[in-house]
């Protein structure tokens, strides 16, 4: 008996996995197809007068990459760009770079903040705050002090806003890893898993869906911004940028997630501390785009789903249960894998590392869950913050 019923739980697994496998690569081709009509809208946009364009880069101890984006930034193709830099408190260095980068460049303005966020904000979003109270453009460019971007990143991404007619547009960028634990799990979150989970067309046409967004570049139209309260009205969000597009989209403004691979580059992460902590604090945020507690009831559900696609193939090969259909589910998962790469320009090697990347993120949203359970705080960036 028990036997028959672990036949039966394995292939009902592996036909979950199949059909599972089945929609995430139709939501991949689907993908595919908006962030290619968003190229043309974009080369079809009207080339009239030029809005200004606000870059705004909140710092807080970026001495590895703060020289290189501001720049980049400052390479600009487009004829109208306010560039400001705000140095949040930061210890290493940081200061002393950016008034380097001043004195050879008088177009660039920095702002300097020494105080700690009010309490309940996000450092992140009270340094985005401030940027926005001295912007003049009309629209604004959150981005990171860790990108990089190509000269006709500004040019580009306004172009996509105003093709697309979104107050809100976010990219994802071209993901820079090095260290081992940075390939495993950075492009496997912020690539694939957007890709294939996540319905861009119905994200940007208002249907009820997940909303996503990347804070390494966010344009938004700074009318829509300001009406809707901006950063404040995120201010006790951890994951500022999934909120900040959240907020727009219940405020009546149309979002989109577009291909900034040709816009932008970004190394997040140096060592697998940093990439542990960095997700460990985004991933439930992200799971669950709220800051309400999620329903206990889903995760089983979730998980079996998960597994099916992700954990179970393997092991069923390994033991020889369901083998013919494991091996059809993890094949096609290296394929899914392999294209969603391709088109992001990934090393293909990463594409052997999924199983790995998957059973990662396990561990990370199991840690961001009990952490938020036992009311833990979240420490980032020397900063503590409530669960």
């Amino acid at each position: 008996m028990l036997a028959i019923m672990q036949h039966g739980l394995a292939l009902a697994s592996m036909l979950l996995a199949l059909v599972t496998l089945g929609r995430l690569s139709l939501r991949f081709a689907l993908n595919l197809r908006f962030l290619a009509s968003a190229q043309r809208l974009a080369a079809s946009a009207t080339s009239g007068r030029a809005p200004r364009v606000s870059v705004l880069v909140p710092a807080r101890n970026e001495i590895r990459g703060i020289t290189a984006c501001v720049e980049s930034l400052l390479q600009q193709t487009y004829p109208d760009v306010e560039l400001i830099v705000l140095d949040d408190g930061s210890t290493d260095g940081t200061t002393e770079a950016l008034a380097a980068l001043q004195s050879r460049f008088p177009a660039l303005q920095v702002m300097r903040d020494a105080d700690n966020p009010p309490p309940g904000w996000n450092g992140k979003s009270a340094a985005c705050a401030q940027l926005a109270t001295h912007a003049t453009g009309e629209w604004l460019l959150f981005t990171d002090a860790d990108t990089i971007h190509q000269p006709t990143s500004v040019a580009s991404g306004l172009a996509q806003a105003l093709g697309l007619r979104v107050a809100l547009l976010s990219a994802i960028p071209l993901q820079q890893t090095r260290s081992w634990s940075e390939r495993i799990l950075v492009s496997f979150i912020l690539d694939f898993l957007p890709l294939v989970g996540v319905d861009l067309s119905a994200m940007w046409s208002g249907a009820r869906g997940r909303t996503v967004a990347n804070g390494q570049y966010i344009l938004a139209h700074a009318e829509s911004y300001r009406a809707l309260g901006g950063h404040a009205s995120i201010a006790t969000a951890l994951v500022d940028d999934f909120a900040l597009a959240q907020r727009f989209r219940e405020s009546g403004h149309t979002v989109a997630l577009v291909n900034g691979v040709s816009l932008l580059s970004c190394r997040m992460y140096t060592s697998a501390g940093e990439v542990w902590n960095g997700f460990t604090k985004n991933l439930l945020g992200a799971l669950t785009s709220t800051g309400e507690r999620p329903n206990v009831l889903w995760y089983p559900l979730f998980a079996w789903g998960y597994a099916s696609v992700f954990v179970l193939p393997i092991a069923y090969l390994i033991i020889g249960e369901q083998r013919e259909l494991a091996a059809v589910a993890l094949g096609w998962l290296f394929l899914l894998r392999a294209a969603t790469g391709i088109y992001l320009k990934r090393p293909l090697d990463e594409i052997l590392t999924t199983p790995l990347a998957a059973w990662a993120v396990m561990a990370l949203a199991l840690s961001a869950m009990v952490r938020r359970w036992r009311g833990r705080g979240i420490e980032w960036k020397g900063r503590q913050y409530a669960s």
